[in-house]
């Protein structure tokens, strides 16, 4: 069993914790939004940290994990069904379990996530020429010089990654992605809100501050990047009324701004 204490999980690769487990749980569910064996077969071999309890809180938040992760899988099947050379990078990987799940089509699928994860993802997954392990920080853009073909046939995932870096970092992301993959698709989720929320809070204490916030998808496009689709995370969990408890009653209100934006789901071309 690999313990977050040996692994020195600590800050954000912490809370890959936390998204895995919302993936075990929804494999277990009866009425499940996704089926990840995968995922099932790598938490016998990991270990919950207890003091991530405080932080991991009750069944909405789960649900809204494992509705993001389908939404993200969504887009994946989406784009390989009209790229027929399609290759995916995963940024800020963590456990993610996507290329089993929905990604064996692609012709590259590439994992990237800071040394301490690949190091775990290493113990537990099997690298191929086509299902490859990159071990750096997505701010390193000289992952960018790894992946083959045409980028107009690339699709990045950056999946609960990108709220933890700074506004100007994102910036410089999509500024080197103009210069070097000029037609790739970038998906990604973005936060409304601010620091001072509920759960931004929860996260600061854990060694994990959100620091971008946006007010709507206009941020996005001022930032230079070509919107294909938006869709509200708040608004999808309202699909699945028998588990949100009290907004199955006032679903309208995910219509309001502060909450339909509290989390977007973003396909973009850059």
């Amino acid at each position: 069993m690999i313990s977050p204490s040996e692994s020195k999980l600590a800050g954000v690769p912490r809370t890959m914790l936390m998204t895995t487990r919302a993936r075990v749980e929804e494999h277990q569910r009866p009425d499940a939004i996704l089926y990840d064996p995968k995922v099932m077969e790598w938490w016998s071999s990991l270990q919950w940290d207890p003091e991530l309890d405080i932080f991991y809180s009750g069944s909405l938040a789960q649900l809204t994990w494992a509705v993001r992760a389908h939404l993200f899988d969504q887009i994946t099947q989406r784009y390989l069904a009209s790229h027929q050379e399609a290759i995916a990078i995963e940024l800020g990987a963590g456990m993610s379990t996507r290329y089993y799940r929905v990604g064996q089509g692609y012709r590259y699928w590439l994992e990237l996530d800071l040394p301490e994860i690949t190091t775990l993802r290493r113990q537990l997954d099997t690298e191929t020429d086509h299902h490859r392990f990159l071990a750096q920080s997505a701010l390193d853009f000289t992952w960018m010089d790894e992946l083959p073909g045409n980028p107009e046939n690339l699709l990045i995932i950056a999946e609960g990654l990108l709220m933890y870096f700074k506004e100007t970092q994102v910036q410089q992301l999509i500024d080197q992605l103009h210069h070097r993959l000029p037609g790739a698709t970038l998906v990604f989720d973005a936060l409304g809100g601010s620091s001072n929320s509920k759960g931004a809070k929860q996260l600061a204490q854990l060694g994990a501050p959100l620091n971008w916030f946006i007010k709507n998808e206009q941020d996005i496009a001022a930032m230079g990047l070509s919107l294909t689709s938006v869709q509200s995370l708040i608004q999808a969990n309202c699909r699945y009324p028998h588990r949100i408890g009290f907004f199955r009653w006032v679903p309208w209100l995910s219509q309001l701004p502060p909450l339909r934006n509290a989390c977007l789901i973003l396909e973009t071309t850059v």
